[in-house]
């Protein structure tokens, strides 16, 4: 497979006022996705993470975050081998699957269920 990977940012909790700072981000919500070049498929491993004790010395306004900077934080502390694994697998289940319902479309001696009778006929 050749699975490209994005990230996005979904939700963050903040603390309204933790060590002197204010409005300090303290979890991040994501969404990791890949998509297979080869069949097109994709998947998604959606997660949540805690955000270090901030440091007032390298401390960034809540409004002059970028997204980068908290995708960078997510990925510090959340590592993408599990969830590039499960990816992987929800691909390739997508692409080959291995429990497809069986229908009498499929074979004629399958019992179709029978419609219920309607009680005022």
């Amino acid at each position: 497979m050749n699975i490209s990977y994005e990230w996005k940012i979904t939700a963050l909790k903040q603390a309204p006022t933790l060590d002197g700072l204010s409005n300090v981000i303290t979890h991040v919500n994501f969404e990791y996705k890949g998509t297979d070049a080869d069949s097109g498929e994709s998947a998604v491993f959606n997660g949540a993470c805690p955000v270090g004790e901030p440091d007032a010395e390298s401390f960034t306004a809540l409004g002059d975050l970028t997204e980068a900077e908290v995708i960078a934080w997510a990925q510090a502390n959340h590592p993408v081998d599990n969830m590039d694994e499960v990816i992987e697998d929800k691909i390739s289940k997508k692409i080959t699957p291995t429990n497809v319902e069986v229908t009498g479309d499929d074979v004629s001696w399958l019992a179709a269920e029978e419609p219920e009778a309607d009680p005022a006929e």
